[in-house]
C-alpha cells in the first residue's frame, strides 16, 4: 500500500510538473471566456448584437417607401418605349416622309371628267382581272343637286349597272369644279386619320383633294356622253 502511494505521488509531481494540468486548465478558461464573449456580442437577442444592430440601422437608416424606385412594369414599359421612339423617329418617320412626298405630288389645277375616266381605265390595265373586264362597262352615274348650293355627285365603279351608293369612288364636286369630298370603298377621306396605303387611281383622287384641283365637268353632261367600256387586253 504504501508502494502505491509513492508511486501515485510519483506520477501526479511528473503530471504538474509537466505543466499538463496548467495547459488543460488554461484550455478550458480559453473556451469558457469564448463562450462568454460570444454569448454576449453574437446573436441577435444577445445584448452586444442588439446594440450593433440598432447602431447599424442609424447608419442605414432608409425609409424605402420615399425613394420612387421603378417597378417591373414600368421598367418594361421605359424599355419598350426607348425602342419604339428609336424607330419611329427613324424607319418610321422616313417612310412616311417618303409616302405623304408621293401622295401629295404634283397635280394639274383642273382635270376634265372625261380625262379622268381615261385614267381610271388606264389604272385597270394591271389588275389581277383585267382580262374579265376587257370589253365590259363600267358604272358612271352623275347626279345634279337641285339646292342652292349646288353640287355634282359622281359615282365610278369597275362593274357595271351598280347602284350608286354601292360603287367603289364617290366624288362630290362644289362650286367651280372643287373636289370636295371623296369616298372610297364607302369611307369618307374627312373623318379617317390615316389614310392608306393608295395606289394608283385611288391615289389619284387623293391627290385632287388634297390640292384642291377642279373637276371639269361640261353643263347638262350625263353619263352617257362618256365611253364607259374597257378596252380588251392587249
Amino acid at each position: 500500500m504504501e508502494d502505491l502511494k509513492v508511486a501515485v505521488s510519483t506520477a501526479f509531481a511528473n503530471v504538474v510538473a509537466s505543466g499538463a494540468i496548467e495547459a488543460a486548465i488554461q484550455d478550458q478558461v480559453g473556451k469558457a471566456i469564448t463562450s462568454a464573449i460570444k454569448d454576449q456580442i453574437s446573436g441577435y437577442n444577445s445584448e452586444f448584437g442588439k446594440k450593433i444592430n440598432e447602431k447599424v440601422k442609424t447608419l442605414i437608416d432608409i425609409n424605402l417607401d420615399e425613394i420612387d424606385l421603378p417597378s417591373y412594369r414600368q421598367l418594361i414599359g421605359d424599355v419598350i418605349k426607348q425602342r419604339v421612339g428609336a424607330v419611329m423617329s427613324t424607319e418610321f418617320t422616313e417612310k412616311l416622309d417618303k409616302d405623304i412626298c408621293e401622295l401629295l405630288q404634283p397635280v394639274p389645277a383642273e382635270i376634265t371628267l372625261e380625262n379622268l375616266l381615261g385614267e381610271f381605265v388606264a389604272s385597270k390595265r394591271d389588275a389581277y382581272n383585267v382580262y374579265e373586264l376587257s370589253g365590259n362597262d363600267f358604272t358612271l352615274i352623275i347626279e345634279r343637286s337641285e339646292r342652292a348650293d349646288s353640287y355634282v355627285d359622281i359615282y365610278i365603279d369597275e362593274e357595271p349597272s351598280k347602284q350608286k351608293y354601292s360603287c367603289d369612288i364617290h366624288l362630290r364636286i362644289k362650286g367651280e369644279g372643287e373636289v370636295w369630298a371623296i369616298k372610297l370603298n364607302g369611307d369618307d377621306l374627312k373623318n379617317k386619320i390615316f389614310v392608306g396605303p393608295l395606289y394608283n387611281f385611288e391615289k389619284r383622287l387623293f391627290q385632287m383633294y388634297t390640292t384642291k384641283t377642279r373637276l371639269i365637268i361640261a353643263a347638262g353632261a350625263t353619263e352617257d356622253d362618256f365611253d364607259t367600256t374597257f378596252p380588251y387586253h392587249d
